[in-house]
């Protein structure tokens, strides 16, 4: 009798410890009207610089939201002191209770920093204060429904460059911060989901908020951020509104340039700068040149602001470190690299018979493709609806073959007979080509069209 009550007391222990118990699971809070918001405050919401909002705004019972321009807010609009932003802040003010009643998985103690750890899902309590410094790794064990809860009596404080990378299946939007007091994110730190404060929110300069920023008490305040991804509607990957830009096949900032045949098929642009050199005629297919005009000037604004919209999309799986995924079978999701990206070999890209399935990389710093290397879009995919986007620049190797949309911070380069299946957009400098063929997703083939690209 003995020996089975320490047996059953042992089972107890570990069941508590690890969380698998259905009272102690950690499930989502229901946000209601809070739902459809990216950003809220109670007193204020302010702002510095291009930071952009993918969902609704709102400021409750406050009414002062300053520093927007209409380009910060896409997919939503600014709902300050109405009626709208009175039910989500008290749809707030309840996920905040429901979050504190949660039993806790895990409880410490003392302030502590959850950087360099990896935990698994479950209510992480802290009796202090709580701090992000490295990359804190959240393992969902192949559960896209797995929720991580975080519960701070004091503050939540990010470093300087500090991210939170949720994997195997994870979803961002599944991660929810509850602060006792307020949050600081840290200049450049990127993290994922919910954060709910009692009192204010702070984003340092090009903080990314793969999620919300709800302030109940006080102010949220923002400098070149970006916030959203888990608006409502906003949780699957999806394909970002093209625009105007819709119709390039190439577009630089600075220059285009050319050595050899290359062969693009869609239009041609480049702006603000206006060099466009080395190509031979008839080498522009269904398209025309468009060199510091008002279409370019309309192309490139619009890159921009699927560039921004790309950058809000919370990532289904994240790699905190340079990975080259070559060799690898994905499915359709938000894949997120914290450094750079690389594909040597082939990349397959399984869309489950779903022609409609997305595929988005976003890469904090380089793309690169090897010599040779290709990315397969399997399963009546759409190479149309694959995004790339690139924190710097992004180099496609000799004869490597990539389908998509290639939008780069700064430039972009086609090593000689690369083929990009899709459009090469350079957002801050120039896009370079040596006997390619870019094209195939331009002049009215919007994401979900098949690539044709001209024969060899």
């Amino acid at each position: 009798m003995k020996r089975s009550t320490c047996l059953l007391g042992a089972l107890i222990g570990f069941t508590l410890l690890h969380g698998t118990s259905p009272v102690l699971a950690a499930t989502a809070p229901p946000l209601g009207a809070a739902a459809h918001f990216s950003v809220l405050g109670s007193a204020t919401v302010t702002n510095t610089g291009p930071s952009i909002v993918n969902g609704n705004l709102g400021v409750s019972p406050g009414s002062a939201a300053t520093g927007f321009q209409p380009d910060n807010l896409i997919n939503g609009s600014p709902h300050t002191a109405d009626a709208l932003a009175a039910r989500a802040r008290h749809a707030a003010i309840r996920a905040y209770h429901d979050l504190t009643a949660q039993a806790c998985t895990t409880t410490f103690s003392v302030p502590t920093d959850v950087g360099g750890m990896t935990l698994l899902p479950g209510v992480y309590c802290f009796a202090s204060s709580a701090a992000v410094t490295g990359t804190l790794t959240l393992d969902a064990q192949a559960d896209p429904d797995a929720v991580f809860v975080f519960k701070t009596v004091s503050t939540l404080t990010t470093a300087t460059d500090a991210s939170v990378a949720v994997i195997n299946s994870g979803q961002g939007c599944n991660v929810f911060w509850q602060v006792g007091s307020s949050a600081t994110l840290g200049t450049t730190s990127r993290v994922p989901g919910t954060l709910i404060a009692r009192a204010s929110i702070t984003l340092n300069t090009a903080a990314r908020l793969s999620g919300r920023a709800i302030a109940l008490h006080g102010a949220v305040t923002l400098d070149n951020n970006q916030v959203g991804g888990c608006a409502t509607g906003q949780g699957a990957v999806t394909a970002p509104p093209l625009g105007a830009a819709t119709r390039f096949a190439v577009l630089g900032s600075t220059t285009v340039t050319n050595t050899g045949p290359s062969i693009v098929s869609g239009h041609l642009g480049v702006s603000p700068g206006s060099a466009v050199t080395g190509f031979l005629p008839g080498k522009l297919v269904k398209g025309a040149i468009h060199a510091a005009d008002v279409r370019a000037a309309q192309a490139k604004h619009a890159a921009i602001r699927a560039y921004q919209d790309l950058a809000t999309q919370a990532c289904t799986t994240t790699f905190g470190v340079p990975t080259d995924v070559g060799g690898m079978t994905l499915l359709p999701g938000v894949y997120c690299f914290a450094s750079s990206a690389a594909v040597t070999g082939t990349l397959t890209l399984d869309a489950q018979a779903d022609p409609n399935a997305v595929f988005v990389f976003k890469a904090a710093s380089t793309l690169i493709t090897a010599t040779g290397s290709s990315v397969a879009v399997i399963n009546n995919g759409q190479g149309c609806n694959v995004f790339w986007q690139v924190g710097s620049s992004a180099t496609l190797g000799t004869t490597s073959r990539v389908p998509g949309t290639l939008i780069a911070l700064t430039s972009i380069s086609l090593n000689t007979a690369a083929h990009l299946s899709g459009r090469a957009i350079a957002l801050n400098g120039a896009v370079t080509l040596d006997n390619n063929q870019v094209g195939g997703c331009s002049a009215g083939q919007g994401g979900g069209a098949r690539v044709e690209m001209p024969a060899d």
